[in-house]
């Protein structure tokens, strides 16, 4: 078959009328989907007014008032903190000059100090013949005993310095070799308990002397060298040979690469203290910066 073909017409089965007649009985109802549009859309032109209305509904003077004070004081307070900023600048530069010109003052000033030690043959400090060395500017005599209930032979500590000058600070020192755990300092005209340790012997002669006095150089620096203070007096004491390695390290990196603990450019009591708990020890096995610190302190502060 080829083309197109012709359909024939089917008669309608039902036929219906060209207009309905709707009954007059029953009551029209209204759209449903029709009534919902327009509620939505009277409540957002409801929104959006009352929206405009606040944006455009202009501040109350009370609030006004405010924020013109609160803008007035934080110009205030801006301005304050830079007055604070300048006067603590000043005031920081007036303390270092005050500071400078009181130890001028005080380091004109001769000193005289007067004092017992009561020492350990078997821990004799050190420091005491390194200070004799370091401090140029101090004359240590030391008056050396033995006591009555001690046998041993004792260490032989010189009782002059070399070079000894009427200008400078004076320390008489009595030294009395005696069987005592730990070094007794027994200050003239002061009652009660001694200082006890080496250690507390350096910071009493390093304050007592302002030129000397490693609490003038600042709060972080003073707090360094007592942290290394303390670790002497520890290691003194110290009788295992891991905790002795131990504090070894700790004193290995407060060296660094320095010649001088805490990167100092000259020695320190810091130094001192070290030097006089690793002679009395042993200076074994050193970590290799601290062996060549070791050295340099015997040729600074003479062999012993």
């Amino acid at each position: 078959m080829s083309g197109a073909m012709t359909m024939y017409a089917l008669k309608p089965i039902v036929s219906m009328p060209g207009e309905i007649c709707i009954p007059k009985t029953m009551y029209k109802m209204k759209n449903i989907q029709e009534i919902q549009q327009q509620q939505l859309s009277k409540h957002a032109s409801q929104e959006s007014k009352i929206v405009s209305d606040i944006t455009e509904q202009s501040p109350l003077p009370e609030i006004v008032d405010l924020e013109i004070r609160q803008e007035k004081i934080l110009v205030q307070l801006a301005e304050l903190k830079k007055q604070v900023s300048n006067l603590c600048a000043i005031l920081n530069n007036s303390n270092q000059s005050k500071c400078f010109s009181t130890s001028a003052q005080i380091i004109q000033e001769r000193v005289d100090i007067d004092f017992v030690v009561n020492a350990n043959p078997c821990r004799p400090p050190f420091s005491i013949l390194a200070l004799q060395k370091l401090w140029k500017d101090t004359d240590i005599n030391i008056s050396s005993h033995i006591h009555s209930s001690l046998s041993t032979q004792t260490p032989q500590f010189p009782s002059e310095p070399k070079n000894f000058n009427s200008t400078n600070n004076r320390i008489d020192l009595t030294l009395i070799w005696k069987n005592v755990s730990d070094l007794e300092v027994v200050i003239s005209g002061v009652h009660g308990n001694p200082l006890l340790g080496e250690v507390n012997l350096l910071r009493y002669l390093s304050r007592s002397i302002a030129s000397h006095n490693y609490e003038h150089i600042s709060p972080v620096e003073s707090t360094k060298i007592d942290a290394v203070l303390d670790l002497c007096h520890g290691l003194s004491f110290q009788e295992s040979h891991k905790d002795v390695q131990s504090s070894f390290s700790v004193l290995g990196r407060k060296l660094g690469n320095g010649e001088w603990l805490l990167g100092s450019i000259e020695p320190s009591i810091a130094d001192v203290a070290a030097w006089s708990a690793i002679k009395r020890l042993g200076s074994g096995k050193l970590p290799a910066n601290l062996n060549s610190w070791f050295k340099r302190c015997d040729d600074t502060f003479g062999h012993i």
